[in-house]
């Protein structure tokens, strides 16, 4: 495949301001957004051209004829994926209005207990849309909130500065930072009251949102973060009573699966009691696998995300909370105990160890 060359914007200071009409319908689409409480299908069409806006801001066109994961930047912690998929993950609508709504009322807890300065969010893996952030920019004020806006690529910045310009909001942003934010040490005078990522994959695997958290909650132990709980559980499943396309999960009528444990937690208690961890890995649960009642159920990992308070992503609501197959030896494990780790690394994930526990 050809790789990718997204186009670069101008400047800043040569970028045209868009017409305040396109401003407008901006802030118009990111309240509908936020308030929306019908059909799916609606919010799917409010989030698409709030993400056309964004898109035409940054002057970045996705090619996904093209090789979408050229650009993408393999770390010690993880894999950041590419501008043009970073682009992509915006467009799921679910996705990006739960993201949405959770760092809005993130924002308003700390506004609401009277915070004598503007709240600061910290955004780190914001693409080359900044779309969890540049939509809230037109809700709030920059003397209410202000942003520090990092991703790894410099190109996705340089697209960002376009987007904050273009839609005249650049008094909502401290600073811009082209960084791993593994090693980013946070300045003291920007110490963020929420910390706002989604580098992330389903069962919190191959990318570095654990790694990420970890290291600036360590900076600005009293953030919020958002989200702010990623949790996985094991089922035993019938496949063939799963859902194989990303698709909304219907209230009672849920696939025949049979709850086994958690097995890991992502949040800002569980990160805290990791501080004196010094390892290339963390704890997480022993849980009994049941004999299967049948032999094609097996056992799988599932992924709930809730960005902030009532907000969550459930199973099949979009990429990251797909469901991923635990990878055993039936006889193995039936009726015994396995215990986890996850692995940090460049490859990081959930580990079921060699030995089972009788």
């Amino acid at each position: 495949m050809t790789d990718i060359e997204p186009s670069s914007p101008l400047p800043a200071d040569e970028a045209a301001i868009l017409d305040e009409s396109i401003i407008e319908e901006l802030k118009h689409l990111t309240h509908e957004t936020l308030t929306h409480d019908g059909p799916r299908g609606i919010l799917a069409g409010l989030v698409g051209e709030l993400v056309e806006i964004l898109e035409n801001a940054a002057d970045f066109q996705i090619e996904s004829r093209l090789d979408v994961t050229a650009g993408e930047t393999s770390s010690g912690d993880g894999l950041a994926i590419s501008p043009t998929q970073a682009a992509m993950c915006a467009g799921e609508f679910q996705r990006t209005a739960i993201f949405l709504r959770g760092l809005h009322d993130a924002i308003a807890s700390v506004i609401e207990v009277g915070s004598p300065e503007p709240v600061r969010v910290l955004y780190a893996g914001s693409g080359p849309y900044a779309a969890l952030a540049v939509p809230l920019m037109t809700v709030f004020s920059p003397e209410a909130v202000r942003f520090t806006i990092l991703d790894i690529h410099p190109e996705s910045i340089e697209h960002v500065k376009s987007v904050v310009h273009r839609l005249g909001l650049t008094q909502s942003v401290d600073d811009y930072v082209v960084a791993d934010a593994c090693d980013y040490t946070i300045p003291g005078d920007l110490l963020p009251h929420i910390i706002l990522s989604e580098t992330m994959s389903t069962a919190l695997e191959k990318e570095p949102q654990v790694a990420i958290m970890r290291h600036l909650l360590r900076q600005a132990p009293d953030a919020i973060i958002v989200p702010e709980w990623v949790r996985v559980d094991a089922f035993l499943v019938d496949t063939s009573k799963e859902v194989d396309v990303i698709m909304p999960e219907q209230e009672g009528a849920h696939p025949d699966r049979i709850p086994v444990g958690t097995v890991f937690e992502l949040n800002a208690e569980t990160i805290r009691s990791w501080v004196s961890l010094t390892g290339d890995h963390l704890p997480a649960a022993a849980i009994d696998i049941p004999p299967p009642p049948e032999p094609h159920y097996r056992p799988y990992l599932f992924t709930t995300i809730t960005t902030y308070g009532k907000h969550v992503l459930q199973t099949h609501d979009c990429s990251l909370t797909g469901i991923r197959e635990i990878p055993v030896n039936d006889a193995a494990i039936a009726g015994k105990t396995s215990q986890f780790h996850y692995q940090l690394g460049a490859a990081p994930g959930l580990v079921r160890e060699d030995k089972s526990l009788s």
